[in-house]
């Protein structure tokens, strides 16, 4: 009976000392920070979109091919609607001014001087939005929940009735500069990192993550940290490596229709976020490679890209 009791006592002893750990550690250390982005009805801010890439590909002969590409965006995000935390923002595309780089050629176009694009596949991929407004739903919690724009639909729509008379690459190149993917890429400044929550300094958490580098969408589970608070600024930081799905993309100097079998990207991306609710700053450092095959061809592609949000303006409309 005296080790019956014994054991007893021993058992509750032992679940007392395991939940104490587990308040222990979930206890607060300090104050909490609600990392949301706030949006606000007629309010709009601009922001300047710079993505500076490098790639060196090298075929299964070890040959290789490089080249350099400076994409900057002009674009205006307004607030449509924003209730119950649930916003409509409409995004826009103002101008876009390109550069690429590759084989001793220079291509250079400017939105606001040049009259028509040049005749040149990749910078297809950049133009398909310009000045084409699309309007995005972001839930309380940074979550894109719908992506809708009606002159965007009209041309997927268009390509898709007339897909017979193109060629496989070129449909592939503007459908990809209409999708989602792209369309988020571009507008979708927070990419789930904000938690939309009070949150503590030092905390981290899992979200998932989702870019489009040189054409390619790498999307996967990522850990976000919470780095610092300075100056009535938010610094919200994800370090982390990120897989590429399988998928079919056009990859510059190559005629056909490329499909990506493998790849990852190492992601440093930091978002500066003010008490206020407004996202002053993004920064997304990406190394990434992937493999790819292409009319019998396998190659590896390694890519270095920055892409920076920059706040420039806020104002009523």
């Amino acid at each position: 009976m005296r080790t019956l009791l014994l054991i007893c006592a021993l058992a509750v002893l032992t679940s007392s000392s395991s939940w104490a750990q587990t308040s222990s550690s979930e206890a607060s250390t300090g104050p909490a920070y609600r990392l949301q982005a706030l949006y606000r009805a007629n309010v709009a801010q601009s922001y300047e979109i710079t993505e500076a890439t490098s790639v060196v590909r090298t075929l299964n002969d070890s040959s290789q091919t490089k080249y350099d590409r400076k994409v900057t965006y002009y674009t205006t995000v307004r607030c449509l609607s924003s209730i119950d935390g649930i916003s409509k923002l409409d995004i826009n595309i103002d101008s876009l001014i390109y550069r690429f780089e590759a084989d001793g050629q220079e291509i250079d176009y400017h939105s606001q001087n040049d009259i028509t694009p040049k005749n040149f596949a990749d910078l297809n991929n950049y133009i398909g939005p310009l000045n084409r407004p699309y309007e995005l739903t972001m839930s309380p919690y940074g979550e894109v929940t719908n992506v809708e724009g009606e002159q965007i639909q009209f041309w997927r729509d268009y390509l898709t009735e007339n897909s017979s008379d193109l060629d496989s690459v070129i449909l592939l190149i503007w459908m990809q500069s209409l999708d989602r993917e792209n369309l988020l890429q571009i507008g979708d400044l927070q990419k789930r990192v904000l938690p939309g929550r009070r949150t503590e300094l030092a905390s981290n958490w899992k979200h998932s993550l989702g870019l489009r580098v040189d054409g390619v969408v790498f999307a996967d589970e990522a850990t976000t940290t919470f780095e610092e608070y300075a100056a009535g600024i938010y610094t919200i930081r994800t370090t982390d490596t990120i897989a590429a799905p399988e998928q079919t993309i056009h990859v510059y100097g190559i005629p056909y229709v490329t499909r990506v079998m493998e790849g990852a990207a190492e992601v440093d991306h930091s978002i500066q976020l003010s008490t206020a609710g407004t996202i002053n700053f993004v920064s997304s450092k990406v190394k990434a490679w992937f493999t790819g095959s292409a009319a019998n061809h396998t190659f590896t592609h390694k890519i270095t890209s920055t892409t920076t949000w920059n706040l420039t303006g806020q104002y009523q409309w």
